[in-house]
């Protein structure tokens, strides 16, 4: 959308947007009633044009450039999330490193993509970084899906959500289903059924390291 070219969807519980600035548009549309120049039309579910001219006299889009500075309230939205720096993780104890082993050896990685590498880019700051994120940013079945068809994405497909700052985060899963790890974990069904049933047939201290892995990230 922000491009006007196809590529690849990697942000939104869908990946239904592929760039942080169409994101940014998306957002102050769905969730903010605000039009841009991304997404121009109103929202308004029921209510006929005639009505919306009463309610809303304002002409579109309404986020318009600042004079001063050229930019647009979704560009500084897309900025402030550009450079937002990613959680590091705690310190490594023997518990965590054998649950990190164990998160692999069950499957978990598979999805959760513990690492992935920035494309070249001339800003330093976002050149070739390797990033922690723990997702591959692609749709799957696990189960857990909304039932809303987005894009391309079906109503059971929901994006790999990245694990980075997993332990400020509760509760887990798109509707906060999961009060915590062993409960999202334990939720994880079709494309997700062979790793929760590793994970069920490890002992209860191997359960405890790899969760006391997630806990660490």
């Amino acid at each position: 959308m922000a491009t006007r070219t196809t590529k690849i969807g990697r942000f939104g519980w869908k990946a239904q947007q592929a760039t942080l600035l169409a994101f940014s548009g998306d957002a102050y549309r769905n969730e903010m009633g605000i039009t841009n120049e991304l997404f121009m039309t109103e929202l308004m579910p029921g209510i006929s044009p005639e009505q919306a001219k009463l309610c809303d006299g304002k002409p579109e889009p309404e986020d318009i450039k600042n004079r001063l500075t050229g930019l647009r309230s979704i560009d500084n939205f897309a900025n402030f999330m550009r450079l937002l720096a990613p959680v590091e993780r705690m310190p490594a104890t023997a518990e965590t490193r054998m649950g990190e082993t164990l998160f692999n050896a069950v499957g978990c990685a598979a999805c959760h993509t513990p690492a992935m590498t920035t494309a070249a880019n001339q800003n330093p700051v976002f050149d070739r970084k390797v990033v922690a994120l723990y997702s591959d940013l692609l749709l799957h079945d696990i189960g857990t899906g909304d039932g809303i068809v987005q894009e391309p994405a079906q109503g059971n497909e929901m994006r790999t959500p990245p694990l980075w700052g997993l332990r400020f985060r509760r509760p887990l899963l798109h509707k906060g289903r999961a009060a915590n790890t062993l409960h999202a974990i334990r939720m994880h069904e079709e494309e997700g059924d062979g790793s929760r049933k590793r994970f069920e047939g490890l002992s209860e201290g191997d359960r405890a390291a790899l969760t006391a892995f997630l806990a660490c990230l």
